[in-house]
């Protein structure tokens, strides 16, 4: 089962420990700098990108997709030995230009995505917000919008693509969720929900939360 969590928005040792001793291959890292998890990337590459190993997929998320930044840490990353194929972004904003950076790259989905991003070999997949299955859910619709959605993406969504479920620690998500798509990963992000105080996991919380996840079984396939 940790082989289909991917937990975002690490910032520290302790933490990434924890997430290695649990076998999570998955791990996300913030370099916005308006987020509370925000992390420079000397601390990222001295400390945290250390204890990883070469097949873990290391997740990047910036504003922009034309942030200079994304190809300063791929570029450092791969100094340090990561191998390109184990790098992926994603970004709040996009522009066509992105599709030149020759990384892997996720889109977060909303309705108005401009389906042309999806043109590039580096287009790994999709990531949703559980809040908007759950929006499409109260609101009745769900089902129309999982049969539109793939009709209009059936070409994009390839074997090779995953689609990312990202999740708070305190969503009530509904098993019947999974029966209209098949999410290849379960996305959560350190937050105040684990948290003792500011930027200080309460490890013990993060532990609970994670195998009561597991042991609802809600995902079963390996990514």
């Amino acid at each position: 089962m940790t082989q289909n969590f991917k937990i975002e928005g690490i910032y520290d040792q302790r933490t990434l420990k924890l997430l290695k001793a649990k076998g999570l291959r998955n791990f996300g890292f913030d370099f916005s700098p308006k987020s509370f998890n925000f992390i420079q990337e000397h601390v990222f590459l001295n400390e945290l990108i250390p204890l990883l190993d070469p097949l873990d997929r290391i997740h990047l998320h910036f504003i922009r997709s034309n942030d200079p930044m994304i190809v300063k840490v791929i570029a450092d990353l791969q100094k340090v030995g990561i191998q390109k194929e184990n790098i992926y972004i994603d970004t709040d904003e996009w522009d066509k230009e992105a599709l030149n950076l020759s990384v892997n790259y996720y889109l977060n989905y909303y309705p108005e995505l401009d389906l042309n991003l999806c043109n590039s070999p580096q287009f790994s997949g999709l990531i949703f917000n559980f809040s908007f299955f759950e929006e499409l859910h109260h609101r009745g619709v769900l089902k129309n919008f999982i049969m539109n959605f793939y009709t209009h993406f059936k070409n994009y969504l390839t074997e090779d693509k995953k689609i990312i479920l990202r999740v708070d620690w305190n969503d009530n998500v509904f098993p019947s969720l999974f029966d209209y798509l098949d999410f290849d990963l379960m996305s959560f992000s350190i937050n105040s929900n684990i948290e003792i105080c500011y930027r200080n996991v309460d490890l013990k919380k993060l532990t609970t939360e994670m195998d009561l996840i597991e042991k609802n079984k809600i995902m079963s396939k390996d990514f």
